[in-house]
């Protein structure tokens, strides 16, 4: 399954809109690029009812997450990094309407074979827990 949850709601993946890259550095570093969209129609159906939780919004959530520098000798997996919220190189955010601050953000794991990113994002100020669990797209 293609999770890209907020709380309780999985809005899935669009894997053919989403695009993750990593790159080689001229210092040896990797930069990672992330860009996870929802499903539209998974969206369109949660939303379909004017009393569903998220009937408000218009469009479904898209995560990014760019920049973010890695040290390593090869594009090898990355585990359980946590992404520092202050790094002037890097920037996430979760956008639904607007864009919403990350809080909390964890590369659980970057390989060949999975995405897998958790986090917090407040709504209305509260704070709720995120994830994207997939597997790796070109």
């Amino acid at each position: 399954m293609h999770v890209f949850s907020i709380g309780d709601t999985n809005f899935e993946v669009d894997v053919a809109k989403s695009r993750i890259s990593v790159s080689a550095q001229a210092d040896g570093m990797w930069e990672v690029n992330i860009r996870i969209e929802a499903d539209d129609d998974v969206f369109m159906r949660l939303t379909e009812d004017d009393d569903a939780p998220w009937s408000w919004a218009l469009y479904p959530p898209s995560f990014s997450l760019q920049g973010l520098r890695v040290a390593g000798a090869d594009a090898a997996p990355v585990r359980m990094l946590a992404v520092d919220a202050g790094n002037p190189h890097c920037e996430s955010a979760l956008y639904m309407m607007e864009y919403r601050d990350v809080a909390d953000l964890r590369l659980v794991e970057l390989s060949a074979q999975r995405l897998a990113v958790t986090g917090k994002v407040d709504f209305f100020g509260k704070s709720l827990p995120f994830a994207i669990d997939m597997p790796s797209v070109a």
